[in-house]
């Protein structure tokens, strides 16, 4: 008896996992290396994820559910800025770059083509939610929550995307002067 497709697909995540990491496969293989790499054949690649990138999004989003559960595990009731310098502490260790370049990769193939990727678009939200969430528990009025959460993880992004691209620029300085931001507008 076969297993369900949710099961095979979630045992292949399973497997892309152990094999390439939480950054998933270097886009520079094919689905073809990637199944070897498995030991599975392409077609069953195919059959769950439909391409290489949704294959990438797929593994990318799983990474980002299970980075959700550790950072929400650090403190349910962190307030807004001790949850955001969490989060940046978590997403700005160096053990992580991978996975953001191939993040930042795949959000620029989202801008083109967002229906391909929907899974991962639709989970872009996650943490802003979270953040939304604790500067409520701050008193921050729900609408005022909304638009510091936006603006906290826009600016995350970016300063993560400017590590990447100038690595010699003093980010983490940034980072620490925007944290402190926080604090002021709460």
């Amino acid at each position: 008896m076969r297993a369900p497709i949710g099961e095979g697909r979630d045992r292949l995540l399973d497997a892309l996992f152990d094999e390439f990491g939480e950054s998933g496969p270097s886009p520079n293989l094919s689905m073809r290396q990637v199944a070897e790499r498995l030991g599975v054949h392409h077609t069953l690649l195919t059959y769950h994820f439909g391409s290489r990138p949704a294959l990438l999004g797929a593994v990318l989003s799983e990474a980002r559910r299970r980075d959700n559960v550790v950072i929400a595990a650090t403190d349910e009731s962190l307030g807004f800025e001790a949850l955001f310098r969490a989060i940046w502490h978590f997403y700005s260790d160096d053990a992580h770059g991978d996975r953001i370049r191939a993040f930042f990769h795949l959000v620029g193939l989202s801008v083109y083509a967002p229906d391909a990727f929907q899974e991962f678009v639709d989970g872009l939200d996650d943490l802003a939610g979270m953040l939304e969430a604790a500067a409520r528990r701050d008193g921050v009025a729900t609408a005022d929550a909304k638009q510091h959460s936006l603006l906290a993880i826009s600016c995350l992004r970016g300063l993560l995307l400017q590590r990447l691209l100038t690595p010699d620029a003093d980010v983490d300085a940034a980072a620490e002067r925007f944290i402190a931001t926080l604090a002021t507008t709460g």
